[in-house]
């Protein structure tokens, strides 16, 4: 089903989103440097159909109040393409975070996004692919992830799905199953490795 500009307004205040509208390409306008530091939980996109797709990000500030973050989506990492741009508020009360609903993309079509603050300060680049129109032949190949103690490393896998590296096939759709983190606090953490490395010395 295809929705109009209309349609999709209604969509994203359903959902709580800002909306982002595609059209022409053009040059970005817009002060960028990047602050990976002031977007502690990076950016992240999902829910893809054939011509939209959600973007999300945490920019939190210092005081309260409602502030004003910019989206850009564009057709090149280098954003001299720029197909939609759009406000994306902020404030304490989401915990600083905000969603954009992007609309009238093209199907099957890896686009770059970024956020920026007030001040010029931006997330890093991320990238995602909208859904293929439901008569495309390709196949889609997906990637499925599950459990992970970040604390143990083993992170290999991650970083060949995400920069497409499989020796099978770039995939398509990214799964996660459940659980995908187990974070443990630093205290914990340093006294389980205190604890392995006693016993270790013990059998020497």
């Amino acid at each position: 089903m295809t929705l109009n500009r209309r349609e999709f307004v209604q969509l994203a205040a359903a959902m709580g989103a800002s909306l982002a509208w595609g059209g022409s390409a053009r040059a970005s306008t817009t002060v960028w440097h990047e602050r990976r530091d002031l977007y502690p939980e990076d950016v992240a996109s999902g829910d893809p159909d054939p011509s939209s797709v959600i973007l999300w990000t945490r920019r939190p500030f210092q005081s309260g109040g409602r502030r004003v973050l910019t989206v850009e989506v564009a057709e090149d990492d280098a954003f001299r393409r720029v197909v939609a741009k759009a406000s994306a508020p902020v404030s304490a009360e989401s915990d600083w975070t905000t969603r954009v609903l992007v609309g009238h993309l093209k199907p099957a079509r890896v686009y770059w996004y970024r956020f920026t603050d007030g001040e010029g300060n931006g997330s890093r680049v991320g990238w995602t692919i909208t859904a293929p129109m439901a008569t495309d032949p390709r196949p889609v190949n997906f990637a499925f992830v599950s459990c992970q103690s970040v604390n143990e490393g083993r992170l290999n896998g991650y970083r060949r799905m995400i920069l497409g590296l499989s020796i099978v096939a770039r995939p398509d759709v990214r799964v996660a199953c459940g659980p995908a983190w187990y974070p443990t606090i630093a205290a914990l953490l340093t006294r389980r490795y205190e604890r392995l490395g006693s016993s270790a010395r013990r059998q020497q």
